[in-house]
């Protein structure tokens, strides 16, 4: 079966120069897991917004020829983590399953772009996320190795970002979806 649920716990922090960060990962050292590829992320919702109100994410994201849907529910706690149950399953068609959804009664909410390469160091995941609202990256694991190698790469706690990409598109004053070209 090809369904994975798990405790998600991550941080995203803010980057300038990208060639710089990658050369910092790499001599963590880290291993390559996924190359940079662009993803389409489609969040869907009721007609009310139910599911935002209540801190959830429906997703379906298209990387290449590969489809996942995620469900996320609500982040736990006050931690300066972000921490989110997460059940994905990946999806042999990507129009299938939209069709699906949106018969189910869910509508398109938001839309965000992004081009990630994903990374393997230290007991964590680091996304190097590169989208039309600047460059992020994204640490996963416990806190203890967020916390290391955030550290490594010379971040502190206080760079830490719990919110959504969407929150971050709309506080930096955007409207719509967060696509480029746009």
């Amino acid at each position: 079966m090809n369904t994975e649920k798990r405790l998600e716990i991550e941080v995203k922090i803010k980057v300038q120069g990208l060639e710089p960060l990658r050369r910092k990962i790499l001599r963590l050292p880290a291993a390559l897991e996924t190359e940079r590829a662009f993803e389409r992320n489609i969040v869907f919702d009721t007609a009310r917004k139910k599911l935002r109100e209540r801190g959830m994410l429906l997703r379906l994201r298209r990387t290449g020829e590969n489809a996942v849907l995620t469900l996320k529910t609500p982040a736990q706690g006050n931690s300066r983590y972000k921490v989110r149950e997460e059940t994905e399953v990946r999806v042999s068609d990507f129009a299938a399953a939209e069709k699906i959804i949106r018969a189910l009664g869910f509508r398109l909410s938001f839309i965000y772009e992004k081009y990630r390469e994903v990374f393997t160091a230290g007991g964590a995941r680091i996304m190097i996320d590169e989208t039309p609202i600047g460059d992020f990256i994204e640490i996963e694991g416990d806190p203890e190795h967020i916390d290391a190698v955030a550290a490594r790469l010379g971040f502190a706690a206080d760079d830490y970002i719990r919110e959504s990409y969407l929150q971050l598109f709309l506080r930096s004053g955007h409207s719509g979806h967060m696509v480029f070209g746009e």
